[in-house]
């Protein structure tokens, strides 16, 4: 056995566990792709340097309140990763993750070791990201209520505006989790008004309060929630774009279900399972119409051409 290699993952195993409150037998075997013979080991390992490693009854394992070790020893691919992950922060739409991490970055960086600052200071203006958006206009503490409600159970009333409609409309929820998807925050709440889950644009939330009010319900977790709520037949669709402007159409597809092209002389075929609705799609092949055609289904294509129908008569 590499007893240096068992010894980077004791330590590693030893920092993941400072890290959580508990952690599962299952992740840990996930993380370090290796049996739970091998976990338990490694946990007598740290029990016998002194580590104070608690067992809790079907939930896993955690390091016993109070014992700490600073993690001094980062690797030259961690630090470079805390650059990347600086640079790409920076440029964050959401200014109170932008703020909070920054934060955070300090501390981290704090406890490096000299050579290696000498390294961040070296490579700084080695690194762009340029901004790809200005900067959506979130409540500067949306996210942290949110968060708050979510670790608090307890439910937020929110005025919100949708792109449909004049007014805001004011809405009791309660959170279940936050996801980040195609340049925007949302939030995932069960309303109160309308008996059901649905998603809400941060941005479009013109104000947030803590109710003090305790959650109605227990709620599934946020993955299988959005899994079953996206539950919707893909829609095989085939467009055939120009060889030369075919690129324009890489930046968006991912976003439609796009899996393959292939080139056929002049041309690209564009092969999209799309699971969002297909006027959605039809709406976003618009910007293309001299460049490229669907191919099939033979519906979407009508679309298409009542729309530009529908627009020609204006």
């Amino acid at each position: 056995m590499d007893i240096s290699k068992r010894f980077d993952r004791i330590l590693q195993l030893f920092f993941l566990l400072q890290s959580k409150a508990i952690v599962n037998i299952t992740e840990l075997q996930s993380r370090f792709e290796t049996s739970k013979r091998t976990i338990y080991r490694d946990l007598k390992a740290l029990e016998a340097a002194g580590v104070p490693v608690t067992y809790h009854d079907g939930s896993g394992y955690s390091i016993s309140e109070g014992f700490r070790i600073q993690p001094s020893r980062f690797t030259h691919e961690e630090v470079l990763s805390l650059l990347i992950a600086e640079k790409m922060m920076q440029q964050h739409q959401t200014k109170f993750i932008k703020q909070h991490f920054e934060s955070v970055l300090v501390k981290v960086k704090s406890s490096l070791h000299g050579q290696q600052k000498v390294t961040l200071q070296h490579l700084d203006d080695k690194l762009l990201v340029n901004p790809e958006t200005e900067a959506a206009n979130y409540l500067p503490d949306i996210i942290n209520t949110l968060l708050s409600s979510i670790s608090g159970q307890d439910i937020v009333k929110i005025s919100y505006h949708k792109s449909s409609d004049k007014d805001t409309k004011v809405r009791e929820i309660e959170p279940v989790g936050l996801y980040y998807e195609k340049d925007f925050w949302y939030v995932l709440a069960f309303c109160l008004l309308r008996h059901d889950y649905r998603s809400f644009r941060l941005d479009r939330i013109r104000q947030s309060t803590l109710t003090g009010t305790p959650f109605t319900r227990k709620h599934p977790a946020l993955r299988e929630l959005r899994e079953d709520l996206n539950i919707m037949p893909a829609i095989p669709i085939r467009v055939r774009a120009d060889l030369k402007t075919a690129h324009f159409l890489f930046w968006d597809r991912d976003s439609y279900g796009f899996y393959k092209e292939e080139k056929t002389g002049d041309h690209v075929m564009m092969y999209f399972n799309c699971t969002v609705h297909p006027t959605a799609f039809v709406r976003w092949f618009l910007k293309f119409i001299d460049v490229a055609d669907i191919m099939e289904p033979l519906a979407l294509k009508q679309e298409l051409m009542e729309i530009l129908r529908k627009a020609m008569v204006r």
